[in-house]
């Protein structure tokens, strides 16, 4: 079906001669040859070029094409002029054709159906519906909570407000957004592409950076809410205390205490857990770090009425959250000493904080499709990191590290350094990590480097013997003065669902659940004798890659549509089976021996059984696979 789309003004020739040379030749050429079906597009070949140090692979075209490529879009903008009619979206075979053309090679089904969504051609790619308008409705029969408002929270909301199932939504802290609530420091902004970075059921976000910063993500979650009116729903400054099982009533009751540390109690058939990984702030274990007598914060915590213009200022942590935040900081203070443990492999990202052209702005408003190619490009591009985190054991037989493709990233990532300290034999030790890229995650390069360079600037590698009164004194026997000391030390990922205390069936506990090396569940999602109850970005729960805001709408497909066959089907509970848990997590263990996140020693990757916790080994397309849709046999229903 074509629809009409009218343009916003008549072409300014000029202004579209500068915009199409601003494309990204390869998605253009797709939007062109989804509206045209030119057969001279079609047969463009495609090239992978390595970018970001050959950490990812790129979809491109050869620049002796492009021209080509901007006088067909030139053409077709100026002869179909103010009022169009364009094709409507592909049928499901044209596009996985067209994502084959883009790639440059056919699609396996599972990469197909993953790609399918993440074009994001239907008004909700991973919608969830009843069977019937007569079953809908049992759901009044039925109370749903959500626990977290960030953006998990907000897409099961979403969906369960379309499925009409009546839910509540309690978040502890002031406001909707989650980590992106808490962490208010300089600078904040995130390390994903903001067209992989988003919500597939809003199209076209205005997005102003390629890489929002914090206020624009929490801008665009507060127009995502309101858009959709779920805000009523959400009860902030409400902490959920504990969840006990009730199991001749088939409830959960839920003890809750508001800002002004009064409790209460209600009752819910279903609890989803949408609390995240990056709940728990990471307060370090630093002798003496309570008789500071300057101000002491955690990133999450930081004081935005603190100035640290002409301070002594002491930044302990070198993660994605430190390295981000030191270049502000070193601008204003008189000093910054940035302690680091470990060092981390830096990388540089191509449009960091780079604002959107007014330009390339009209070609997401105005090129029907461009939206939608270049999301399908960023995930893509995305999904090719994985093969950094395999071993080769053949390739370390003849000395290799990790693998070929790897071990060139090493390489690139090393020169890099070394370009950036000035030959400095000393800062180049010191900053070139033991461990692998991806055994522990990459940081991008928001000008830490610079930073460290600058003259106002020391980087301590020293271990650190205690905290003082007036500052920190290192191994070494020396003591710096500070004014401020900032905790950049990330957080507690182990301790999910913190603070609350769950007990499920027959007094089932976590922590006796979880004894032998740490938290697990089925994929990601849910856990044997807690009935009723699910879990976003659960244990091993993190996928390889692709976008978060993706994976919370595929979780939430995955989790109402069990909710959907117990409601429709007159049932009470739903839990998993202890076999189906046990036996997918031993099948687990094995995949997970030839991934490289155990080889990196103490990171947030990796729990305090050395296991790894966070990621599961299964790649991102076969992992969605998993959970496209579940399975009912895998559960016990009553």
């Amino acid at each position: 079906m074509s629809v009409a789309q009218k343009a916003a003004a008549p072409l300014d020739e000029a202004f579209l001669d500068r915009a199409l040379a601003q494309a990204n030749m390869n998605v253009l050429r797709l939007a062109m040859l989804q509206l045209t079906d030119d057969p001279e597009l079609a047969a463009i070949p495609v090239v992978e070029t390595g970018i970001r140090g050959g950490a990812l692979i790129a979809y491109t075209i050869a620049p002796e094409h492009h021209a080509v490529v901007r006088a067909k879009a030139r053409a077709w903008l100026l002869e179909h002029g103010d009022d169009r009619i364009v094709p409507g979206p592909p049928s499901r075979a044209r596009a996985e054709e067209l994502m084959a053309l883009f790639a440059g090679a056919r699609l396996s089904p599972n990469e197909a159906a993953y790609g399918y969504e993440e074009l994001a051609f239907e008004e909700f790619p991973r919608d969830v519906q009843w069977s019937s308008p007569e079953k809908a409705k049992a759901a009044q029969d039925y109370k749903v909570v959500v626990i977290g408002a960030g953006i998990s929270g907000i897409s099961v909301s979403l969906h369960l407000k379309r499925l009409g199932i009546p839910y509540e939504v309690f978040e502890r802290n002031s406001d909707l957004g989650g980590t992106w609530q808490t962490n208010k420091y300089p600078d904040a902004r995130v390390d994903t592409s903001s067209y992989l970075y988003q919500f597939k059921f809003e199209k076209n976000y205005p997005w102003t950076e390629f890489f929002a910063a914090r206020d624009e993500t929490l801008a665009y979650l507060n127009h995502v809410v309101d858009k959709h009116g779920l805000r009523d729903a959400m009860r902030f400054n409400t902490e959920l205390v504990s969840a006990q099982w009730v199991e001749d009533r088939f409830v959960w009751s839920l003890v809750l205490r508001d800002g002004q540390g009064v409790s209460r109690t209600v009752e819910a058939d279903i609890v989803i857990s949408a609390t995240g990984l990056f709940n728990k702030p990471k307060r370090p274990d630093i002798p003496g770090l309570d008789s500071f007598e300057g101000r002491v914060f955690h990133t999450t915590e930081w004081d935005q009425e603190f100035d640290t213009t002409g301070k002594q200022v002491a930044l302990i942590g070198t993660g994605s959250t430190g390295a981000q935040l030191a270049p502000l900081v070193a601008q204003n203070a008189e000093h910054l000493a940035i302690y680091q443990r470990t060092p981390e492999w830096v990388m540089a990202f191509e449009n960091y904080k780079v604002k959107m052209t007014p330009e390339v702005r009209w070609l997401f408003d105005t090129v029907p499709y461009y939206w939608n190619w270049y999301c399908f490009s960023s995930h893509l591009t995305g999904q090719t990191m994985q093969g950094l985190q395999y071993h080769d054991p053949e390739w370390q037989a003849q000395g290799g590290k990790v693998n070929p493709r790897n071990d060139r990233v090493r390489a690139v990532l090393t020169d890099y350094i070394r370009s950036k300290v000035d030959g400095d034999p000393d800062l180049l030790a010191r900053l070139t990590p033991e461990h692998a890229p991806l055994v522990r995650r990459l940081v991008v390069d928001s000008g830490f480097y610079d930073t460290i360079m600058r003259d106002n600037v020391e980087l301590v590698s020293d271990a650190i013997e205690k905290v003082t009164p007036k500052g920190i004194l290192t191994k070494d026997g020396k003591e710096r003065p500070f004014d401020l000391i900032a905790l950049g030390t990330g957080f507690e990922t182990a301790e999910y669902f913190w603070p609350t205390e769950y007990q499920g069936r027959d007094g089932a506990r976590l922590d006796a659940l979880w004894a032998k090396d740490g938290a697990r569940s089925y994929l990601g999602i849910t856990m044997p004798n807690f009935p009723n109850f699910f879990i976003f970005y659960g244990p091993n729960g993190s996928p390889r890659s692709g976008g978060f805001y993706s994976w919370a709408e595929v979780w939430t497909r995955y989790v109402l549509g069990a909710v959907v066959d117990m409601i429709e089907g007159g049932h009470r509970t739903i839990e998993v089976k202890r076999t189906v848990f046990e036996d997918y997590n031993a099948g687990m263990d094995e995949a997970m021996k030839n991934l490289i996140w155990e080889m990196g020693g103490a990171s947030y990757y990796v729990n305090s059984h050395g296991r790894s916790g966070i990621f599961m080994p299964w790649e991102t397309q076969d992992y969605h696979a998993m959970v496209r849709q579940h399975n009912l046999d895998d559960f016990v229903i009553a």
